[in-house]
């Protein structure tokens, strides 16, 4: 086994001198008489002498005896009391010049019994230079800068902090008094701001931050280190800011609400003119269509049986004057002015006979599924209007599904599907009508519901619009939702308690 032991008798005693030379610090050993019997070449150097100058002398060989008392008494302590000795003291070196250094000293007795002091020197002199620097920067920082000793006295204070309470004599109690804190401050760690008022009595913002109690004296005291920093202007700044972020978000509500008061003005009197436009149509054209239907029938009626082949003519008439007649309602619905006509029923039954009458216009080809869900609750509504708003909503599902025709388009499910599902929101009613279409592109759902856009080539782009506009009567909303490629959801809302004051349209 290789142990202390064995590597002691490895290491020759002159291979451990060379070891001791080659170090950058002085150490020596001395007697108990406090000779030197030992110097190696670093205490040498401090000594300006040869370590056989040294061997056999003792301190007072070299330097006056007032000079050394006390490092003297310090060696015969430690040579009685076997105790550790680690003092700051000047070293007189032989130009003159003083050495400050950390001394310490320990007793080491051999196998034998005898005695010996060995010393350890460690120049001071980057700490004292990194001591002026820090009390340098301390002083010229723009923070005030105080050091507490643990027993409350203060140990330093920097210029600034001197401006802000007026003097050196500062106290903890003072100081706990001025920034409003606990007992246990500065001890603890703790960053806080607070008000503080100077000595010119002005009160300013600060920030105060406390490293809590650290041991930083060479006599095992504690000591805190407590820095203020002056953010008044930062929290003006901040104040100012906030206030500028609450007056621009004022300014853009103001703003928006300026703009929707625009659009509604806009919009009311599109209405306005929209309403005059409808009464004309009205009375201009719906008396002569009734006349064209009139006589289609009389027409029909006279050349039943004839095998003329204008049936299919007589019918394109009778579409396009049910055309006609339907656009003329659509603009009496999205125009009217006249109150609605409320009366409480059972929504769900109301809808199951309004669906069945509009399954019979739908292509063979679509199915029709109803969910619902309201189980018996009466809602107050207009039947007459509430009726176009459903079937103009289960036509334009149809129509997007398969068009004109009795088909799926193309881009429609082989199986196209109308869902019809009511059910409670609350306290409102929900009509939703769904189809597996194509959907609504984004760029089309936000157009959607401005009068007069359509993307039909047939369409008068009011269909929508009426029935929102239906649905604002009843005190209630249209939500429109669409997964491009999966289809539609248009969902109808009514309230269950009819307004003291009906909405009319504008």
């Amino acid at each position: 086994m290789y142990d202390r032991s064995t590597r002691a008798k490895e290491l020759s005693a002159e291979f451990l001198m060379q070891i001791l030379d080659s170090l950058p610090t002085p150490i020596w050993a001395k007697d108990a008489e406090g000779r030197f019997v030992y110097s190696n070449r670093k205490n040498n150097e401090n000594f300006g002498r040869t370590e056989k100058d040294l061997l056999g002398k003792a301190d007072d060989a070299f330097f006056p005896q007032t000079q050394i008392a006390q490092s003297m008494e310090n060696d015969r302590r430690v040579i009685k009391s076997g105790s550790i000795c680690s003092v700051e003291e000047n070293v007189t070196l032989p130009d003159g010049r003083e050495l400050p250094v950390l001394s310490r000293k320990v007793r080491m007795v051999t196998p034998k019994g005898h005695a010996f002091l060995l010393g350890i020197n460690f120049s001071l002199i980057e700490v004292k230079k990194r001591e002026e620097q820090y009390q340098a920067l301390a002083e010229t920082v723009p923070v005030g800068v105080v050091q507490i000793e643990e027993g409350g006295a203060i140990s330093f204070i920097n210029p600034l902090m001197h401006e802000y309470f007026g003097g050196d004599a500062l106290e903890l109690g003072k100081l706990v008094a001025a920034l409003g804190r606990p007992a246990n401050f500065p001890g603890e760690a703790a960053r806080f701001e607070c008000a503080l008022t100077d000595k010119a009595g002005e009160e300013r913002r600060v920030l105060v931050i406390s490293s809590g109690w650290l041991a930083l004296f060479k006599n095992k005291t504690r000591s805190a280190i407590v820095s203020i920093i002056d953010i008044s202007e930062n929290a003006e700044l901040k104040r100012i800011n906030e206030e500028i972020l609450r007056l621009n978000r004022e300014l853009a509500s103001s703003m928006q609400k300026l703009k929707n008061a625009q659009d509604a003005l806009v919009k009311k009197g599109r209405l306005e003119q929209m309403g005059q436009l409808t009464a004309t149509i009205a009375h201009e054209l719906r008396n002569p269509l009734g006349a064209v239907r009139t006589s289609v029938f009389l027409v029909e009626r006279k050349l039943k049986d004839k095998g003329l082949g204008i049936e299919s003519q007589l019918q394109r008439i009778n579409n396009g004057v049910t055309r006609c007649d339907g656009i003329i309602t659509q603009l009496l619905d999205f125009s009217r002015t006249k109150k609605l006509d409320c009366r409480s029923a059972d929504l769900d039954q109301w809808l199951v006979h309004l669906v069945e009458e509009e399954v019979r216009r739908l292509a063979g080809c679509i199915n029709v599924a109803c969910y619902l869900g309201l189980d018996g609750v009466e809602v107050p509504f207009d039947p007459a209007r509430l009726e176009r708003a459903i079937a103009n909503l289960i036509s334009n599902a149809s129509e997007a599904m398969v068009g004109n025709g009795d088909h799926p388009l193309p881009d429609t499910s082989e199986e196209p599907t109308i869902t019809i599902t009511t059910r409670r929101a609350g306290d409102l009613a929900e009509i939703e009508i769904a189809d597996n279409g194509p959907g609504i592109s984004p760029e089309t759902l936000e157009k959607v519901r401005e009068p007069l856009f359509t993307t039909k080539s047939f369409g008068t782009g009011l269909g929508i619009p009426a029935v929102e506009q239906i649905a604002i009567q009843h005190g209630g909303t249209l939500d429109i939702q669409s997964d491009p490629g999966k289809g539609a959801r248009f969902i109808l809302r009514l309230p269950f308690v009819q307004a003291d004051s009906e909405v009319e349209a504008a």
